[in-house]
């Protein structure tokens, strides 16, 4: 754990609410960006990623220092999400079968892209990311999880097994299930991963964007141009196979709104929420 925040931990437990913002700065985004990856709606994102860090500073005096202090509020975010109730996008009960027929409907109803500029860049990674996220939510909780803990946040099979009570070889087998699922999928529809498929963002865009479609906000505007230069560059790098995974590894990274922050820093500020309160 940083030195600070470990540091800003033990000072919030003492009931310094100065350490205690801090300490939700620190990990708000890595929360946010789990449920938002989860979740696939920033709304709902927001909701989920607020009780979760109330359920964090409420019970910060249970944490004993017997794990890392990112893998304790791992542990708590993950089983928080796990047994939340459906949001609306899981509610579609989108699969790899239907999200497949969208990607086709799109390539059969192409719009014209007229845009350009840094608003062109926006879209088109507004509609790479958007895909790939609709290809997360057609996995299982249990292995979308995984995927997003080992894939896109680096963890291991044995702090992974901590996070979600499971055994390292359980974490594992949802690893490999859940690659092998967006390989298939983006093998057989994704043109930066396979350039024999017809599907590009730019033919995808369009469309999204006269049916509004293209409205979850996933990308800053200020990094769109370079962050899918350098995803895309680093995609010709590798081999076809590697491709599908290396898109979820080169996500975009999340930032929690404002009003998101600014409600949180209220929140402590009022003196609500007792961290020894747990």
């Amino acid at each position: 754990m940083d030195l600070n925040l470990k540091q800003h931990v033990r000072q919030a437990k003492d009931g310094d609410l100065q350490a205690l913002e801090k300490v939700v700065s620190g990990i708000q985004e890595r929360i946010y960006g789990l449920a938002l990856r989860m979740l696939g709606h920033q709304q709902d994102a927001e909701d989920e990623a607020q009780e979760i860090l109330i359920k964090i500073i409420t019970h910060l005096s249970d944490f004993r220092e017997e794990s890392a202090f990112t893998s304790w509020v791992y542990r708590i975010a993950c089983n928080h999400i796990l047994t939340a109730r459906k949001k609306r996008t899981e509610r579609l009960g989108l699969t790899f079968d239907i999200l497949e027929d969208s990607v086709s409907a799109g390539l059969e109803n192409i719009e014209q892209l007229t845009v350009s500029g840094p608003e062109r860049d926006v879209l088109l990674e507004e509609t790479r990311v958007g895909c790939m996220q609709g290809a997360l939510v057609c996995l299982e909780r249990e292995v979308r999880i995984v995927m997003i803990l080992g894939e896109q946040y680096g963890v291991t099979s044995k702090e992974g097994a901590f996070i979600l009570d499971i055994t390292p070889e359980l974490f594992r087998k949802r690893l490999s299930r859940g690659k092998k699922s967006l390989q298939d999928f983006m093998m057989k529809n994704c043109g930066l991963v396979n350039s024999n498929n017809p599907c590009r963002c730019h033919k995808q865009a369009g469309g999204r964007l006269k049916n509004g479609l293209i409205d979850m906000k996933f990308v800053k505007k200020e990094k769109a141009s370079q962050g899918r230069t350098e995803a895309v560059t680093h995609l010709r790098e590798l081999d076809e196979i590697d491709r599908s995974i290396a898109m979820y590894r080169r996500y975009p990274e999340y930032h929690t709104p404002e009003s998101f922050t600014h409600i949180m820093k209220n929140l402590i500020s009022t003196g609500k929420y007792n961290v020894l309160g747990g």
